[in-house]
């Protein structure tokens, strides 16, 4: 461990894509309590090692702001809002919203609390998991957090899973939006590798 603290002493580590707000970190899983809450031993295990900054991940707007509220308890902690693919029914299926609605609370979230979001996101688009929600919800809702990108000139945080000819499309159409961003990114093997121009 000491050789792990001293290594990793020497590099800034940013922890990009922290999933800090799941029930897990609470020691809840599948709705039961498991184990006591050990959020603030896993922070400082990450910090003790070197790691500088933590982004927690928004996955929909509901997540984004217990991530904002969970990233508000530490100077070292920040966070992403946004809707993950999986999650992009949320802009159809969350009560008392409509999808025009729920982007625009999303905006709101992000503008009251800039000093901690630091991209907009986890967006994009898996194919892998269409159980969860179908590909031309996941397609016309990445396409829209665009206008968040837009109205804020923050990055994006993105994801692509086995949806490359797609996520690509949306980007090269939304490219003037895009100020820079990372990406997660998984697929077949032997697909081609594309620029966005």
């Amino acid at each position: 461990m000491r050789a792990a603290m001293a290594a990793s002493a020497a590099l800034r580590l940013i922890d990009i894509g922290a999933n800090l707000s799941d029930p897990v970190f609470q020691g809840i899983y599948r709705s039961k309590q498991i184990h006591p809450n050990d959020f603030s031993a896993v922070l400082k295990r990450g910090f003790d090692v070197g790691i500088q900054k933590i982004i927690i991940t928004g996955g929909s707007l509901a997540d984004s702001q217990e991530a904002v509220q969970i990233s508000s308890c530490d100077d070292r902690l920040f966070c992403t809002v946004g809707c993950h693919p999986t999650r992009s029914l949320a802009f159809e299926q969350t009560e008392g919203l409509t999808p025009e609605r729920y982007l625009e609370q999303l905006l709101k979230v992000i503008r009251e609390n800039r000093s901690k979001v630091a991209a907009v996101g986890e967006c994009g688009l898996d194919y892998d998991r269409l159980k969860f929600c179908p590909k031309e919800v996941q397609r016309k809702y990445f396409e829209r957090q665009f206008d968040l990108v837009d109205s804020t000139g923050l990055p994006l945080f993105l994801h692509c899973r086995n949806a490359f000819e797609d996520f690509t499309e949306i980007l090269r159409r939304n490219r003037d939006k895009v100020k820079g961003g990372v990406v997660s990114a998984e697929g077949k093997k032997g697909k081609k590798k594309k620029k966005v121009h």
